[in-house]
Formats: C-alpha cells, structure tokens, sequence
C-alpha cells in the first residue's frame, strides 16, 4: 500500500496543516447561515462521515502503526481543539458567558478546550493502531479497510432518510456520500494494486 505520511517531521508538519485545515472547514462551515434543508450547522456538529474518511485516510496511508497513531491524533486533536476554541468565542461575542475580559478567557477555560480535544484524539490514535492493520493484504486487513466504508454507507442512508422524509441535512448526506464513493474508490484502486 503507498505510504504518504512518513515517520518524519516533515510529514507531521503536512498532518498538522491538514488538522488545521479541518478544524476550520468546522468552523466555517457552523458560520454559514443555516436553513432547515441544507443544514450546514449538522455537518459541523453531528456528522461523523467527513471525520471518518479523513482520518481513515491519514491511518491507511501512514508508513508504520506509530506514525498512524500520532498522525490521526495530532490531526484530531487539533479539529477538536479549533472548534471547541471557536464555539467559546462564539459565546463570548454574543455574550452568553459571565462577564470577563478576553485576556481571561483563554486561561479560564483551556483546561477544558484540552478536555475536549485530548480524550477524541487518543481514542482516535488507539483505533489507528488497530485500523492499520487494514494496510495487509489479508482477510483481517481487507475486513478492516472495509469498516470505515461500511460506516459511511450506513451514516449516509440514515442521512438520505432525512433528506427525503424531513427534508433536512441535505449538506451531511452529500458529503458523506462523496467521501463514501471517494473512499470506495482508492480502496478499489488499490486492492487492484494489491493483486498484481
């Protein structure tokens, strides 16, 4: 299997980068105005989809276990921890918290933008461990590798569901929809790499 995230410092830069890439995706996309049919606000908060595929990805494509397992917690650690750092400056503008300066609002609640950020981060960093396995050509590997597609297909039927029945998180289900055709498709790629 091709290997794009190496056990380098480099190579965690580009994770970094791609962290911080997410977590603003997130952010941005809990600041687009929200209707009922599109809602964009979902996808930032209850969509597993995106996550799933991305990490998946930096995982199956890592050069060894450690470096899956620091390079899916690096960059979950870092989407978690932008959107918990947004969503408190969101609250702070609108005025929602007790009354303090914003020279007090970071060391007031960094302890719990980590608490946030932290746990997600290492979850995801052991099942990396685990789903790194999916890299062997064996029934174990191929049962693995297959998991994450399996999730996406069912998130974006239940997705589809409320599109057609509620007419709602239209954004969610597409987007899960590509990342599971995506998905799909450089995993077929590349079992038929693994055949020749």
């Amino acid at each position: 299997m091709k290997v794009l995230f190496r056990d380098k410092l480099k190579s965690y830069f580009w994770v970094v980068a791609l962290g911080l890439l997410a977590g603003l995706t997130v952010v941005f996309f809990i600041e687009v105005s929200d209707n009922g049919f599109w809602s964009f606000y979902y996808w930032s908060s209850s969509t597993f989809g995106f996550w799933m595929f991305s990490a998946s990805l930096i995982v199956l494509f890592s050069e060894n276990r450690k470096c899956a397992a620091i390079n899916v917690g690096i960059y979950i650690f870092l989407m978690f921890l932008i959107t918990t750092v947004h969503q408190s400056f969101r609250l702070y503008r609108s005025g929602a918290m007790q009354p303090e300066s914003l020279s007090e609002l970071i060391p007031n609640h960094i302890g719990g933008w980590l608490l946030y950020s932290v746990p997600p981060a290492f979850v995801c960093a052991v099942l990396g461990i685990i789903l790194w396995s999916g890299r062997n050509n064996t029934i174990w590997g191929k049962l693995l590798r297959t998991m994450p597609a399996v999730f996406l297909f069912a998130e974006t039927a239940v997705l589809f569901y409320s599109v057609f029945v509620y007419h709602t998180r239209f954004f969610s289900a597409l987007s899960d929809l590509v990342c599971f055709l995506a998905y799909s498709v450089i995993f077929s790629k590349q079992a038929g790499i693994d055949r020749q």
